[in-house]
Protein backbone atom coordinates (compact mmCIF):
# COMPACT_ATOMS: atom_id res chain seq x y z
CA UNK A 1 0.00 0.00 0.00
CA UNK A 2 1.36 3.16 -1.10
CA UNK A 3 1.93 6.16 1.56
CA UNK A 4 0.33 9.19 1.05
CA UNK A 5 3.90 10.94 -0.10
CA UNK A 6 4.68 8.35 -2.63
CA UNK A 7 0.98 9.10 -4.24
CA UNK A 8 2.02 12.34 -4.40
CA UNK A 9 4.49 12.23 -5.76
CA UNK A 10 3.92 9.37 -8.51
CA UNK A 11 0.63 11.62 -9.11
CA UNK A 12 3.07 14.48 -10.11
CA UNK A 13 5.00 12.14 -12.55
CA UNK A 14 1.79 11.65 -14.13
CA UNK A 15 0.08 14.63 -13.95
CA UNK A 16 2.69 17.16 -14.56
CA UNK A 17 6.00 14.97 -16.44
CA UNK A 18 3.73 12.62 -18.96
CA UNK A 19 2.36 15.73 -19.88
CA UNK A 20 5.84 17.26 -20.58
CA UNK A 21 7.08 14.39 -22.19
CA UNK A 22 4.01 13.43 -24.65
CA UNK A 23 4.06 17.87 -25.30
CA UNK A 24 7.74 17.31 -26.39
CA UNK A 25 7.32 13.96 -28.17
CA UNK A 26 3.81 15.33 -30.00
CA UNK A 27 5.27 18.83 -30.48
CA UNK A 28 8.96 17.09 -32.08
CA UNK A 29 6.86 15.14 -34.43
CA UNK A 30 4.93 17.82 -35.43
CA UNK A 31 8.32 20.01 -35.79
CA UNK A 32 9.89 17.51 -37.57
CA UNK A 33 6.54 16.92 -40.07
CA UNK A 34 6.05 20.68 -40.93
CA UNK A 35 10.13 21.29 -41.43
CA UNK A 36 9.77 17.76 -43.88
CA UNK A 37 7.10 19.40 -45.55
CA UNK A 38 8.56 22.68 -45.70
CA UNK A 39 12.07 21.77 -46.98
CA UNK A 40 10.29 19.39 -49.30
CA UNK A 41 8.28 22.58 -50.27
CA UNK A 42 11.08 24.81 -51.12
CA UNK A 43 12.93 21.50 -53.04
CA UNK A 44 10.29 20.85 -55.25
CA UNK A 45 10.47 24.05 -56.31
CA UNK A 46 14.20 24.62 -56.83
CA UNK A 47 13.76 20.91 -59.10
CA UNK A 48 11.40 23.22 -61.25
CA UNK A 49 13.01 25.81 -61.99
CA UNK A 50 16.39 22.82 -62.43
CA UNK A 51 13.76 20.99 -64.45
CA UNK A 52 12.97 24.18 -67.00
CA UNK A 53 16.90 25.16 -66.95
CA UNK A 54 17.41 21.48 -68.01
CA UNK A 55 14.75 21.92 -70.79
CA UNK A 56 16.33 24.85 -71.96
CA UNK A 57 19.52 23.11 -72.66
CA UNK A 58 17.93 20.19 -74.33
CA UNK A 59 15.90 22.89 -76.40
CA UNK A 60 19.04 23.92 -77.61
CA UNK A 61 20.51 21.26 -78.35
CA UNK A 62 17.17 19.65 -80.16
CA UNK A 63 17.31 23.57 -82.22
CA UNK A 64 20.85 23.09 -83.26
CA UNK A 65 20.32 19.82 -84.09
CA UNK A 66 17.13 20.90 -86.41
CA UNK A 67 19.70 23.46 -87.60
CA UNK A 68 21.76 20.68 -89.00
CA UNK A 69 19.09 18.51 -90.77
CA UNK A 70 17.37 21.36 -92.74
CA UNK A 71 20.77 22.51 -93.81
CA UNK A 72 20.77 22.77 -97.53
CA UNK A 73 24.40 21.63 -97.33
CA UNK A 74 23.70 18.39 -95.34
CA UNK A 75 21.16 17.98 -97.89
CA UNK A 76 23.15 18.33 -100.73
CA UNK A 77 25.81 16.12 -98.89
CA UNK A 78 23.40 13.35 -98.41
CA UNK A 79 21.49 13.38 -101.57
CA UNK A 80 25.10 12.53 -103.58
CA UNK A 81 27.24 9.80 -102.83
CA UNK A 82 30.54 11.84 -103.08
CA UNK A 83 32.67 11.14 -100.35
CA UNK A 84 34.55 13.97 -100.71
CA UNK A 85 31.61 16.05 -100.99
CA UNK A 86 32.08 16.51 -96.87
CA UNK A 87 35.15 18.06 -97.55
CA UNK A 88 34.16 20.57 -100.04
CA UNK A 89 31.25 21.10 -96.58
CA UNK A 90 33.78 21.84 -95.04
CA UNK A 91 35.89 24.01 -96.98
CA UNK A 92 32.62 25.96 -98.66
CA UNK A 93 30.48 26.70 -94.91
CA UNK A 94 33.03 27.72 -92.71
CA UNK A 95 30.47 29.54 -90.59
CA UNK A 96 28.16 26.27 -90.64
CA UNK A 97 31.26 24.30 -89.20
CA UNK A 98 31.91 27.38 -86.70
CA UNK A 99 28.75 27.39 -85.47
CA UNK A 100 29.12 23.13 -84.48
CA UNK A 101 32.41 23.52 -83.67
CA UNK A 102 31.84 26.42 -81.70
CA UNK A 103 29.14 25.13 -79.16
CA UNK A 104 31.25 23.72 -76.40
CA UNK A 105 28.39 21.06 -75.72
CA UNK A 106 28.63 18.84 -78.91
CA UNK A 107 31.13 16.51 -78.14
CA UNK A 108 31.02 14.91 -81.96
CA UNK A 109 29.03 14.97 -84.81
CA UNK A 110 28.37 11.96 -86.83
CA UNK A 111 26.19 12.07 -90.01
CA UNK A 112 25.45 8.11 -91.46
CA UNK A 113 23.90 7.77 -94.89
CA UNK A 114 20.96 6.25 -95.59
CA UNK A 115 22.62 4.45 -98.55
CA UNK A 116 25.56 3.75 -96.27
CA UNK A 117 28.85 5.22 -94.84
CA UNK A 118 29.68 7.86 -92.33
CA UNK A 119 31.27 11.02 -91.39
CA UNK A 120 31.91 12.42 -88.17
CA UNK A 121 34.55 15.11 -86.84
CA UNK A 122 36.61 13.58 -83.89
CA UNK A 123 39.10 11.26 -84.62
CA UNK A 124 37.13 8.12 -83.21
CA UNK A 125 36.15 4.79 -83.67
CA UNK A 126 32.21 4.76 -84.16
CA UNK A 127 30.07 1.46 -84.99
CA UNK A 128 29.96 0.87 -88.87
CA UNK A 129 26.26 1.90 -90.35
CA UNK A 130 25.03 -2.12 -90.34
CA UNK A 131 25.79 -2.26 -86.37
CA UNK A 132 24.05 1.36 -86.17
CA UNK A 133 21.24 -0.27 -88.21
CA UNK A 134 20.86 -3.08 -85.94
CA UNK A 135 21.23 -0.98 -82.67
CA UNK A 136 17.74 -0.04 -80.64
CA UNK A 137 18.81 3.13 -80.44
CA UNK A 138 18.31 3.32 -84.16
CA UNK A 139 14.91 1.31 -84.41
CA UNK A 140 13.50 4.10 -81.57
CA UNK A 141 15.04 7.10 -84.27
CA UNK A 142 12.77 5.40 -87.00
CA UNK A 143 9.68 5.12 -84.41
CA UNK A 144 10.09 9.03 -83.65
CA UNK A 145 10.13 10.20 -87.54
CA UNK A 146 12.60 12.26 -87.28
CA UNK A 147 11.97 13.83 -83.60
CA UNK A 148 14.66 13.90 -81.21
CA UNK A 149 15.51 10.31 -79.57
CA UNK A 150 17.64 11.16 -76.51
CA UNK A 151 19.83 8.39 -75.30
CA UNK A 152 21.01 8.71 -71.80
CA UNK A 153 24.47 7.80 -70.09
CA UNK A 154 22.76 4.81 -67.66
CA UNK A 155 21.96 2.91 -71.43
CA UNK A 156 24.20 0.79 -73.96
CA UNK A 157 26.07 3.74 -75.53
CA UNK A 158 27.82 2.85 -79.30
CA UNK A 159 28.93 6.09 -80.15
CA UNK A 160 31.41 6.62 -77.00
CA UNK A 161 34.20 3.96 -77.29
CA UNK A 162 36.64 5.98 -74.55
CA UNK A 163 34.13 4.85 -71.66
CA UNK A 164 33.60 8.41 -70.66
CA UNK A 165 29.72 9.54 -70.18
CA UNK A 166 27.54 11.42 -72.56
CA UNK A 167 24.28 12.16 -73.49
CA UNK A 168 23.45 10.94 -77.09
CA UNK A 169 21.19 12.86 -79.50
CA UNK A 170 19.70 10.90 -82.19
CA UNK A 171 17.66 12.31 -85.21
CA UNK A 172 16.01 10.88 -88.88
CA UNK A 173 17.28 13.19 -91.71
CA UNK A 174 14.76 13.44 -94.37
CA UNK A 175 14.88 15.00 -97.44
CA UNK A 176 13.09 18.21 -97.25
CA UNK A 177 11.28 18.03 -100.64
CA UNK A 178 10.45 14.07 -100.74
CA UNK A 179 10.26 12.96 -97.28
CA UNK A 180 12.57 10.69 -98.10
CA UNK A 181 15.28 9.13 -95.17
CA UNK A 182 18.51 10.53 -96.33
CA UNK A 183 20.52 9.70 -93.21
CA UNK A 184 20.54 10.20 -89.59
CA UNK A 185 22.42 12.88 -87.38
CA UNK A 186 24.23 11.61 -84.18
CA UNK A 187 25.00 14.43 -81.75
CA UNK A 188 27.50 13.34 -78.82
CA UNK A 189 26.72 15.90 -75.70
CA UNK A 190 29.20 16.27 -73.01
CA UNK A 191 27.77 15.49 -69.74
CA UNK A 192 28.75 19.15 -68.18
CA UNK A 193 25.33 20.43 -70.30
CA UNK A 194 23.93 19.84 -66.73
CA UNK A 195 26.37 20.75 -64.37
CA UNK A 196 26.06 24.49 -63.89
CA UNK A 197 21.84 23.87 -63.22
CA UNK A 198 22.44 20.64 -61.17
CA UNK A 199 24.96 22.68 -59.01
CA UNK A 200 21.66 25.39 -57.68
CA UNK A 201 20.10 22.15 -56.20
CA UNK A 202 23.52 21.23 -54.49
CA UNK A 203 23.73 22.52 -50.60
CA UNK A 204 25.96 20.95 -48.26
CA UNK A 205 26.13 17.07 -48.62
CA UNK A 206 22.78 17.48 -50.71
CA UNK A 207 22.68 16.77 -54.53
CA UNK A 208 20.51 16.26 -57.35
CA UNK A 209 19.78 13.87 -59.89
CA UNK A 210 17.74 11.91 -62.99
CA UNK A 211 16.52 8.83 -62.42
CA UNK A 212 14.87 6.99 -65.40
CA UNK A 213 11.64 4.71 -64.38
CA UNK A 214 13.83 1.86 -64.64
CA UNK A 215 15.35 3.01 -61.34
CA UNK A 216 18.72 3.59 -62.96
CA UNK A 217 20.57 7.01 -62.33
CA UNK A 218 20.85 8.83 -65.52
CA UNK A 219 23.07 12.19 -64.36
CA UNK A 220 24.67 13.08 -61.44
CA UNK A 221 26.85 15.52 -60.40
CA UNK A 222 28.77 12.19 -58.57
CA UNK A 223 29.67 10.72 -61.92
CA UNK A 224 30.42 7.47 -59.96
CA UNK A 225 25.92 7.24 -59.44
CA UNK A 226 25.76 7.03 -63.33
CA UNK A 227 24.54 3.91 -64.44
CA UNK A 228 24.28 2.26 -60.97
CA UNK A 229 20.33 1.45 -59.24
CA UNK A 230 18.61 4.37 -57.07
CA UNK A 231 18.33 1.64 -54.58
CA UNK A 232 15.51 2.97 -51.49
CA UNK A 233 12.65 0.82 -50.12
CA UNK A 234 10.03 3.19 -51.29
CA UNK A 235 11.48 3.59 -54.92
CA UNK A 236 7.14 2.46 -56.23
CA UNK A 237 6.64 5.39 -54.76
CA UNK A 238 8.80 8.01 -56.88
CA UNK A 239 7.62 5.56 -60.13
CA UNK A 240 3.81 6.72 -59.52
CA UNK A 241 5.14 9.67 -61.13
CA UNK A 242 3.85 12.71 -58.75
CA UNK A 243 5.78 14.99 -56.93
CA UNK A 244 6.24 14.39 -52.92
CA UNK A 245 8.78 13.47 -50.64
CA UNK A 246 9.53 10.46 -47.98
CA UNK A 247 12.31 9.30 -45.43
CA UNK A 248 14.13 6.30 -46.18
CA UNK A 249 17.48 5.14 -46.47
CA UNK A 250 20.48 6.41 -49.12
CA UNK A 251 23.34 5.30 -49.16
CA UNK A 252 23.33 3.73 -45.84
CA UNK A 253 21.84 7.22 -44.45
CA UNK A 254 18.53 8.67 -43.10
CA UNK A 255 17.60 10.84 -45.87
CA UNK A 256 15.05 13.37 -47.14
CA UNK A 257 14.34 12.44 -50.61
CA UNK A 258 11.97 14.58 -52.91
CA UNK A 259 11.24 13.87 -56.21
CA UNK A 260 8.79 15.06 -59.03
CA UNK A 261 8.69 14.02 -62.73
CA UNK A 262 10.71 15.89 -65.02
CA UNK A 263 9.58 17.54 -68.46
CA UNK A 264 12.71 16.14 -70.15
CA UNK A 265 11.78 12.69 -72.35
CA UNK A 266 14.29 11.26 -74.20
CA UNK A 267 12.06 9.02 -76.37
CA UNK A 268 13.47 5.70 -75.62
CA UNK A 269 11.28 3.36 -73.92
CA UNK A 270 12.28 4.63 -70.26
CA UNK A 271 11.73 7.77 -71.75
CA UNK A 272 9.83 9.61 -68.21
CA UNK A 273 12.63 10.70 -65.74
CA UNK A 274 12.27 11.48 -62.16
CA UNK A 275 13.95 15.09 -60.92
CA UNK A 276 15.62 14.21 -57.33
CA UNK A 277 16.66 15.99 -54.51
CA UNK A 278 18.66 13.87 -51.63
CA UNK A 279 19.07 15.67 -48.51
CA UNK A 280 20.80 13.73 -45.00
CA UNK A 281 18.57 13.42 -42.16
CA UNK A 282 21.21 14.59 -40.07
CA UNK A 283 21.61 18.40 -41.36
CA UNK A 284 17.67 18.88 -41.25
CA UNK A 285 17.45 17.50 -37.53
CA UNK A 286 19.85 20.40 -36.52
CA UNK A 287 17.14 22.76 -36.82
CA UNK A 288 14.90 20.47 -34.57
CA UNK A 289 17.19 18.72 -32.47
CA UNK A 290 17.12 21.80 -30.01
CA UNK A 291 13.39 20.80 -29.25
CA UNK A 292 13.85 17.05 -28.45
CA UNK A 293 16.95 18.47 -26.47
CA UNK A 294 15.05 20.88 -24.78
CA UNK A 295 12.04 18.39 -23.95
CA UNK A 296 14.96 16.39 -22.33
CA UNK A 297 16.26 19.31 -20.18
CA UNK A 298 12.34 20.39 -19.46
CA UNK A 299 11.80 16.83 -18.12
CA UNK A 300 15.37 16.67 -16.12
CA UNK A 301 14.49 20.06 -14.40
CA UNK A 302 11.15 18.63 -13.70
CA UNK A 303 12.19 15.62 -11.88
CA UNK A 304 15.13 18.19 -10.33
CA UNK A 305 11.68 20.26 -8.95
CA UNK A 306 9.71 17.34 -8.08
CA UNK A 307 12.51 15.99 -5.51
CA UNK A 308 12.89 19.24 -4.20
CA UNK A 309 9.03 19.62 -3.86
CA UNK A 310 9.20 16.62 -1.92
CA UNK A 311 12.04 17.36 0.53
CA UNK A 312 10.84 21.27 1.57
CA UNK A 313 7.28 20.68 0.97
CA UNK A 314 5.24 17.62 -0.14
CA UNK A 315 7.08 16.01 3.14
CA UNK A 316 5.96 18.61 5.22
CA UNK A 317 2.24 18.60 4.07
CA UNK A 318 2.38 14.26 4.28
CA UNK A 319 3.87 14.78 7.96
CA UNK A 320 0.80 17.27 8.39
CA UNK A 321 -1.66 15.25 7.13
CA UNK A 322 -0.68 11.95 9.28
CA UNK A 323 -0.45 14.09 12.50
CA UNK A 324 -4.06 15.68 11.57
CA UNK A 325 -5.95 12.03 11.21
CA UNK A 326 -3.68 10.77 14.76
CA UNK A 327 -5.43 13.23 16.09
CA UNK A 328 -8.70 12.55 14.42
CA UNK A 329 -8.89 9.74 15.34
CA UNK A 330 -7.99 10.18 19.25
CA UNK A 331 -10.42 13.24 19.27
CA UNK A 332 -12.82 10.09 17.83
CA UNK A 333 -12.29 8.09 20.42
CA UNK A 334 -13.42 10.97 22.91
CA UNK A 335 -9.30 12.18 23.69
CA UNK A 336 -10.09 16.24 23.56
CA UNK A 337 -7.15 17.65 25.07
CA UNK A 338 -5.29 17.13 22.32
CA UNK A 339 -3.85 20.45 20.30
CA UNK A 340 -2.05 20.55 16.76
CA UNK A 341 1.42 22.38 16.94
CA UNK A 342 2.00 25.36 15.22
CA UNK A 343 3.28 25.26 11.12
CA UNK A 344 5.98 27.36 9.07
CA UNK A 345 3.28 27.08 6.39
CA UNK A 346 0.63 29.41 6.33
CA UNK A 347 -1.96 27.37 4.83
CA UNK A 348 -1.69 23.97 7.68
CA UNK A 349 -0.93 26.86 10.21
CA UNK A 350 -4.70 27.97 9.43
CA UNK A 351 -6.34 24.50 9.40
CA UNK A 352 -4.08 23.69 12.73
CA UNK A 353 -5.72 26.68 14.15
CA UNK A 354 -9.14 25.56 13.06
CA UNK A 355 -8.74 22.10 14.05
CA UNK A 356 -7.74 23.18 17.56
CA UNK A 357 -10.67 26.55 17.63
CA UNK A 358 -12.81 22.85 16.56
CA UNK A 359 -11.76 20.52 19.17
CA UNK A 360 -11.60 23.39 22.20
CA UNK A 361 -15.28 24.38 20.82
CA UNK A 362 -16.79 20.63 21.26
CA UNK A 363 -15.30 20.54 24.49
CA UNK A 364 -17.16 23.80 25.58
CA UNK A 365 -20.29 22.19 23.72
CA UNK A 366 -19.77 18.82 25.46
CA UNK A 367 -19.62 20.72 29.47
CA UNK A 368 -22.70 22.95 28.38
CA UNK A 369 -24.59 19.66 27.44
CA UNK A 370 -23.39 17.82 30.83
CA UNK A 371 -24.70 21.36 32.61
CA UNK A 372 -27.96 21.68 30.43
CA UNK A 373 -28.82 17.50 31.12
CA UNK A 374 -27.92 17.98 34.91
CA UNK A 375 -30.29 20.51 34.91
CA UNK A 376 -32.82 18.64 33.30
CA UNK A 377 -32.39 16.09 35.52
CA UNK A 378 -32.87 18.43 38.32
CA UNK A 379 -36.08 20.01 36.88
CA UNK A 380 -37.22 16.48 35.85
CA UNK A 381 -36.78 15.03 39.53
CA UNK A 382 -38.90 18.91 41.31
CA UNK A 383 -41.77 18.06 39.02
CA UNK A 384 -41.54 14.02 40.14
CA UNK A 385 -41.55 15.74 43.40
CA UNK A 386 -44.01 17.75 42.69
CA UNK A 387 -46.26 14.84 41.21
CA UNK A 388 -46.01 12.26 44.01
CA UNK A 389 -49.22 11.65 45.38
CA UNK A 390 -51.64 14.12 43.45
CA UNK A 391 -54.32 12.09 44.41
CA UNK A 392 -53.84 12.97 48.10
CA UNK A 393 -54.47 17.08 47.00
CA UNK A 394 -57.47 16.03 45.14
CA UNK A 395 -58.79 13.93 48.18
CA UNK A 396 -58.50 17.53 50.15
CA UNK A 397 -60.14 19.54 47.75
CA UNK A 398 -63.01 17.13 48.03
CA UNK A 399 -63.21 17.48 51.82
CA UNK A 400 -62.93 21.24 51.84
CA UNK A 401 -65.56 21.06 48.86
CA UNK A 402 -67.46 18.46 50.97
CA UNK A 403 -67.10 20.72 54.18
CA UNK A 404 -68.22 24.31 52.85
CA UNK A 405 -70.93 22.31 51.17
CA UNK A 406 -72.27 21.09 54.81
CA UNK A 407 -71.88 24.74 55.80
CA UNK A 408 -73.35 26.46 53.10
CA UNK A 409 -70.72 27.96 51.59
CA UNK A 410 -71.48 27.21 48.01
CA UNK A 411 -68.85 29.88 46.68
CA UNK A 412 -66.14 28.30 48.17
CA UNK A 413 -67.24 24.65 47.08
CA UNK A 414 -67.71 26.12 43.47
CA UNK A 415 -64.14 27.68 44.07
CA UNK A 416 -63.04 23.87 44.87
CA UNK A 417 -64.33 22.20 42.38
CA UNK A 418 -62.70 24.09 39.45
CA UNK A 419 -59.79 24.52 41.35
CA UNK A 420 -59.56 20.54 41.37
CA UNK A 421 -60.12 20.93 37.53
CA UNK A 422 -57.93 23.16 37.06
CA UNK A 423 -55.16 21.15 38.93
CA UNK A 424 -55.89 17.78 36.93
CA UNK A 425 -55.36 19.71 33.70
CA UNK A 426 -52.22 21.35 34.93
CA UNK A 427 -50.50 18.52 36.61
CA UNK A 428 -51.46 15.64 35.12
CA UNK A 429 -50.71 14.36 31.00
CA UNK A 430 -48.40 15.60 28.39
CA UNK A 431 -47.59 18.40 26.52
CA UNK A 432 -51.22 18.32 24.73
CA UNK A 433 -54.65 17.93 25.35
CA UNK A 434 -57.59 18.04 23.42
CA UNK A 435 -59.31 21.48 22.75
CA UNK A 436 -62.54 20.47 25.04
CA UNK A 437 -60.53 19.82 27.35
CA UNK A 438 -58.30 23.33 27.19
CA UNK A 439 -61.61 24.73 26.68
CA UNK A 440 -62.55 22.80 30.50
CA UNK A 441 -59.64 24.33 32.17
CA UNK A 442 -59.95 27.91 30.90
CA UNK A 443 -63.95 28.20 31.89
CA UNK A 444 -62.83 26.48 35.49
CA UNK A 445 -60.34 29.20 35.61
CA UNK A 446 -63.51 31.78 35.04
CA UNK A 447 -65.77 30.55 36.97
CA UNK A 448 -62.90 30.99 40.38
CA UNK A 449 -62.14 34.69 38.90
CA UNK A 450 -65.90 35.26 38.75
CA UNK A 451 -66.38 34.90 42.46
CA UNK A 452 -63.01 36.71 43.04
CA UNK A 453 -64.37 39.81 41.25
CA UNK A 454 -67.94 39.24 42.34
CA UNK A 455 -69.42 38.30 38.88
CA UNK A 456 -68.15 41.88 37.87
CA UNK A 457 -67.83 39.95 33.76
CA UNK A 458 -69.47 37.22 31.98
CA UNK A 459 -67.90 34.78 29.38
CA UNK A 460 -68.97 33.11 26.21
CA UNK A 461 -67.28 30.25 24.66
CA UNK A 462 -68.55 28.93 21.34
CA UNK A 463 -66.62 25.91 19.63
CA UNK A 464 -67.00 23.89 15.98
CA UNK A 465 -67.76 20.40 17.20
CA UNK A 466 -64.96 19.14 14.47
CA UNK A 467 -62.57 20.82 16.89
CA UNK A 468 -63.40 19.95 19.90
CA UNK A 469 -61.17 16.54 19.83
CA UNK A 470 -58.51 17.93 18.11
CA UNK A 471 -55.30 18.12 20.27
CA UNK A 472 -53.41 21.41 21.42
CA UNK A 473 -51.02 22.50 23.21
CA UNK A 474 -52.47 22.71 26.83
CA UNK A 475 -52.48 26.09 29.36
CA UNK A 476 -52.37 28.63 26.29
CA UNK A 477 -56.06 29.94 26.98
CA UNK A 478 -55.74 30.38 30.71
CA UNK A 479 -52.72 33.28 30.93
CA UNK A 480 -54.46 35.31 27.87
CA UNK A 481 -57.60 35.23 29.92
CA UNK A 482 -55.55 36.28 33.10
CA UNK A 483 -54.18 38.96 31.04
CA UNK A 484 -57.52 40.72 30.26
CA UNK A 485 -58.81 40.04 33.91
CA UNK A 486 -55.81 42.03 34.93
CA UNK A 487 -55.38 44.63 32.57
CA UNK A 488 -58.54 44.86 30.00
CA UNK A 489 -61.39 45.95 33.36
CA UNK A 490 -61.71 48.53 35.70
CA UNK A 491 -63.54 48.97 38.60
CA UNK A 492 -66.81 50.13 36.80
CA UNK A 493 -66.68 48.48 33.57
CA UNK A 494 -68.89 45.03 32.98
CA UNK A 495 -66.56 42.98 31.06
CA UNK A 496 -67.33 40.10 28.47
CA UNK A 497 -64.86 37.80 27.27
CA UNK A 498 -65.80 36.14 23.88
CA UNK A 499 -64.01 32.38 23.04
CA UNK A 500 -64.62 31.34 20.02
CA UNK A 501 -62.71 27.96 18.23
CA UNK A 502 -63.06 27.58 14.27
CA UNK A 503 -61.04 25.92 11.74
CA UNK A 504 -59.77 27.86 8.96
CA UNK A 505 -57.89 27.10 5.42
CA UNK A 506 -56.86 23.40 7.53
CA UNK A 507 -55.71 24.97 10.63
CA UNK A 508 -57.20 25.93 14.20
CA UNK A 509 -58.28 28.76 15.51
CA UNK A 510 -58.77 30.08 18.70
CA UNK A 511 -60.41 34.11 19.09
CA UNK A 512 -60.30 35.29 22.56
CA UNK A 513 -61.77 39.00 22.44
CA UNK A 514 -62.55 41.40 25.38
CA UNK A 515 -64.56 44.78 24.98
CA UNK A 516 -61.94 46.25 27.48
CA UNK A 517 -59.80 49.62 27.31
CA UNK A 518 -57.25 47.81 24.46
CA UNK A 519 -54.13 48.09 24.19
CA UNK A 520 -51.55 51.95 23.63
CA UNK A 521 -50.15 51.21 19.48
CA UNK A 522 -46.25 51.00 21.13
CA UNK A 523 -47.25 48.44 23.53
CA UNK A 524 -49.24 46.62 21.14
CA UNK A 525 -46.31 46.59 18.44
CA UNK A 526 -43.88 45.32 21.56
CA UNK A 527 -46.02 42.51 22.01
CA UNK A 528 -46.39 41.93 18.49
CA UNK A 529 -42.68 41.44 18.28
CA UNK A 530 -42.66 43.91 15.40
CA UNK A 531 -39.98 45.73 18.04
CA UNK A 532 -36.90 44.42 19.23
CA UNK A 533 -37.28 45.38 22.89
CA UNK A 534 -40.24 44.13 24.89
CA UNK A 535 -41.85 45.61 27.59
CA UNK A 536 -39.91 44.95 30.92
CA UNK A 537 -42.92 45.03 32.94
CA UNK A 538 -46.22 43.24 31.74
CA UNK A 539 -46.95 40.80 29.14
CA UNK A 540 -45.38 37.72 30.84
CA UNK A 541 -48.47 35.53 30.32
CA UNK A 542 -48.87 36.62 26.69
CA UNK A 543 -44.63 36.08 25.33
CA UNK A 544 -44.90 32.85 27.61
CA UNK A 545 -47.74 31.61 25.17
CA UNK A 546 -46.13 32.83 22.25
CA UNK A 547 -42.80 31.30 22.74
CA UNK A 548 -44.52 28.12 23.33
CA UNK A 549 -46.35 28.19 20.74
CA UNK A 550 -43.57 28.94 18.41
CA UNK A 551 -41.14 26.42 19.83
CA UNK A 552 -43.85 23.58 19.63
CA UNK A 553 -45.74 24.11 15.96
CA UNK A 554 -42.74 26.36 14.51
CA UNK A 555 -42.90 30.06 13.35
CA UNK A 556 -45.42 29.40 10.68
CA UNK A 557 -47.88 29.57 14.27
CA UNK A 558 -48.35 31.46 16.95
CA UNK A 559 -50.25 34.41 18.64
CA UNK A 560 -50.99 37.71 17.10
CA UNK A 561 -52.94 40.40 19.00
CA UNK A 562 -55.01 43.29 17.25
CA UNK A 563 -56.42 46.30 19.75
CA UNK A 564 -57.31 49.95 20.12
CA UNK A 565 -58.01 51.79 22.83
CA UNK A 566 -60.97 51.68 24.06
CA UNK A 567 -62.37 49.28 21.54
CA UNK A 568 -61.16 45.84 23.39
CA UNK A 569 -58.32 43.52 22.26
CA UNK A 570 -58.63 40.77 20.31
CA UNK A 571 -56.48 37.41 20.43
CA UNK A 572 -55.75 35.03 17.37
CA UNK A 573 -54.04 32.00 18.33
CA UNK A 574 -53.28 29.54 15.37
CA UNK A 575 -52.47 25.80 15.79
CA UNK A 576 -51.68 22.87 12.88
CA UNK A 577 -54.48 20.24 13.25
CA UNK A 578 -53.69 16.63 13.11
CA UNK A 579 -51.53 15.76 10.36
CA UNK A 580 -50.37 19.08 10.08
CA UNK A 581 -48.32 19.29 13.45
CA UNK A 582 -44.02 20.60 12.69
CA UNK A 583 -41.86 18.57 13.77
Amino acid sequence: MLRFQQKMILAFLLFILLPIIILGFVSYKISSTTLQQKISSQTVQTLKAVDRNVMASVSEVDAFSDYVISSGEIQSYLNTNDQTSMIDFYNKQQAVAGMMLGNSQIADFILYRESGGATHLRDTQIPAFEKFRSSPFYQQIIKEKGRPVWLTPSEDQPFTQDKRFSFTLGRVVKDINTLNNLGYVILDVNMNLFDSIFKDVQEGTAYGMLVNQNGRIVYSLNRELIGKPFAINHFSDIQSKKSGYLIDKWDGEKSLITYMPSSFHTGSSSSSLMMISIKPWKEISNDITHIRNMTLLIVGLALIIAGLFNLFYLKRISLFIQELLKDMKLAEKGTLSIRMRRYKIKELENIAIGFNNMIARIQRLLKEVETEQERKREAQFKVLQQQINPHFLYNTLESINALASLNGQKDISKMTINLGKLLRISINGGYEVKVKDELRHVMSYLEIQKVRYDNRFSYEVEVEKALEYQPVLKLILQPLVENILIHAFDQDHTGLIKIRGTIRNGHGQFLIEDNGKGMEHNVLLKLNRLEEDRPKHGGHGIRNVQERLELYYGKNYGLMICSSENEGTTFRISFPIQGDKHV
